[in-house]
């Protein structure tokens, strides 16, 4: 019998993008004359701007090896995806820029190498909507609720912690990884 799939995203679901964010912002900008450190508990806004606002195009950050140099696995991720994995298949989806997108697949391999699927789109703008992506009869994780509803995934889980950009989702809420944990396996 096969395993059922289960997709998950990869930004702010598995990886601590904000807080990489951050660490670059924080990194490369100290020197500069109007320069505060950005604090990820205080995002308001995907595009960073109300952190970062030296910063003059987030999106080009995604793809910077430094970026990637920062970037962490969200709190118990590993530990809880090597035990789904063992009932579940899992493929990561995430949407990114071509430079953002080659250097998530390294990432991947490098970190979580027991993950063997992945899709991954190009999408310049970053439009977040995952319908190309065929979800019949799995389960999805994902922080954005517009992925979630544009799939035909069975179960859809927002998952992490509530920002003004992922407000309104009326389905299934997951704050963490060890919730994750208990209502997966």
């Amino acid at each position: 019998m096969s395993k059922q799939k289960l997709f998950v995203d990869f930004d702010l679901t598995i990886a601590d993008s904000i807080k990489a964010f951050t660490d670059y912002y924080n990194c490369l900008y100290k020197t500069y004359p109007d320069f505060k450190p950005a604090n990820p508990d205080k995002i308001t806004s995907y595009d960073f701007k109300c952190i970062c606002p030296l910063i003059p195009n987030s999106e080009k950050v995604f793809g910077k090896e430094l970026f990637f140099n920062f970037l962490e696995l969200m709190p118990d991720a590993y530990g809880i995806l090597k035990k789904l994995n063992d009932k579940y298949k899992i493929i990561i989806v995430s949407i990114g820029n071509p430079m953002n997108i080659s250097k998530k697949i390294l990432w991947i391999e490098k970190y979580l190498p027991f993950i063997k699927d992945c899709i991954l789109i190009t999408n310049e703008g970053c439009k977040m909507n995952k319908s190309v992506v065929n979800m019949k009869d799995s389960i999805f994780i994902d922080d954005i609720p517009s992925n979630l509803k544009s799939t035909n995934a069975e179960r859809k889980i927002l998952f992490g912690k509530i920002y003004p950009w992922n407000k309104g989702w009326e389905g299934e809420h997951i704050p963490n990884w060890k919730e994750i944990e208990n209502k997966l396996l």
